[in-house]
């Protein structure tokens, strides 16, 4: 005779490209992460709810992106890649029902002395290596990488394969496309966009777009 397991209910927050990747890994661990089991989804009901049409997928959209009817222990990985968004999510949970958590693949690799903040997500093959520090909810796409000592501020996304050396120092709310390179010790701004494919060899001011090898400003 078996005992029947109690789970926490999970959701994943978004609805696009990213939250169907995210499903996509859960689904390999039969949708339970952590003591909590996938519910469904949580997105924009006007302009996401028919997100998930064309998939065959087991669960749905269940409740909007901001939902004021969770429980307290319901659990959320934040699947969306806009910084503000991100932000606008972490204040409204801040102040309802539900808590963010992280969300670490089984294949990424955290360094010695990493400083994983609150929410993160970590897909296949990150690497977060020895001291680095991460501020809330920032995505770490596949294959992408952050050196020795690196500091990101909160919100921040990194697309797949960015490679971000040691002593980068990335403020809050910073966007990168795929496959940015950022040479060691190089600042990017607050609110920075980084266009993909750049290499960063010098800072980037603040509420800026760059893109290019090197990386220029264009907004």
């Amino acid at each position: 005779m078996t005992s029947e397991v109690n789970y926490n209910n999970l959701f994943i927050i978004g609805a696009g490209g990213f939250a169907r990747e995210i499903y996509s890994y859960l689904s390999n661990s039969g949708f339970v992460y952590n003591g909590s089991k996938l519910v469904g989804f949580l997105a924009d009901k006007d302009n996401d709810k028919n997100s998930l049409n064309n998939f065959s997928y087991q669960h749905e959209i269940v409740g909007d992106l901001k939902c004021s009817s969770l429980n307290y222990d319901d659990l959320l990985i934040v699947a969306v890649s806009d910084p503000e968004l991100k932000e606008q999510i972490s204040c409204f949970y801040e102040k309802n029902n539900g808590s963010i958590i992280s969300y670490i693949h089984p294949t990424a690799i955290i360094g010695h002395g990493a400083d994983i903040g609150l929410g993160a997500v970590l897909a296949p093959y990150s690497v977060v290596a020895t001291n680095v520090t991460l501020g809330r909810i920032c995505t770490i796409n596949a294959f992408s990488s952050i050196g020795h000592d690196a500091i990101l501020g909160d919100f921040c996304t990194l697309s797949g394969h960015c490679d971000i050396t040691g002593n980068v120092k990335i403020e809050s709310k910073v966007f990168m496309g795929s496959h940015v390179s950022v040479i060691p010790n190089v600042e990017v701004g607050l609110g920075a966009v980084i266009g993909a494919g750049s290499v960063v060899i010098r800072k980037v001011k603040e509420n800026t777009t760059v893109f290019g090898n090197p990386a220029k400003k264009i907004i």
